[in-house]
């Protein structure tokens, strides 16, 4: 049992400083925000100081709300970022993050989330998510084309949040 801690402390150490470099060599001004409709989204709590974005992985990619809490998504195709080996992630090349705000804006940083990915043929993909910089994180494959649908259950104390949404691979 505490090999296998000492085994998990360890990968998501260097998870957590992969991703950390790969976002260092990211190229921001190449990201494309023009399919994301912030008009929809509540800033509030941002402006009262208790979100700070800057810290966040990858590109917003869907937003909602559940019960008043906030799940913003970020994704972050390793595949192209410079400099970073894929050795370990050919199989797994995207890197989905989720952070949960509760309804007074405040990051939610004890909880259990999971992640269901369905692509369009059906094929299910499972993962637990590892909490990391304020946020929620997997490792998924949504190499081919088309529409997966995204479900992610969050366990925040004694409520059980449950988020579901479709997202177009192109």
């Amino acid at each position: 049992m505490k090999f296998n801690t000492l085994i998990s402390l360890i990968l998501g150490f260097f998870l957590t400083a992969g991703v950390a470099t790969a976002m260092e060599n990211m190229d921001h001004s190449k990201m494309d925000h023009s399919k994301m409709d912030h008009s929809k989204m509540d800033h509030s709590a941002m402006d009262k100081g208790k979100m700070d974005h800057s810290d966040r992985f990858g590109t917003l990619f869907h937003e909602s709300k559940v019960e008043g809490f906030t799940f913003a998504y970020y994704l972050m195709d390793m595949r192209k970022m410079k400099g970073h080996s894929m050795d370990n992630m050919a199989d797994k090349p995207h890197h989905i993050m989720v952070y949960i705000t509760d309804p007074a804006g405040v990051v939610v940083d004890k909880a259990r989330v999971g992640f269901l990915i369905k692509d369009a043929a059906g094929m299910a993909q499972k993962n637990m998510a590892m909490y990391m910089s304020n946020g929620f994180g997997i490792m998924a494959d949504m190499k081919a084309k088309g529409s997966y649908t995204i479900t992610a259950k969050a366990v925040v104390g004694d409520k059980k949040l449950l988020d579901r949404f479709t997202f177009e691979v192109k």
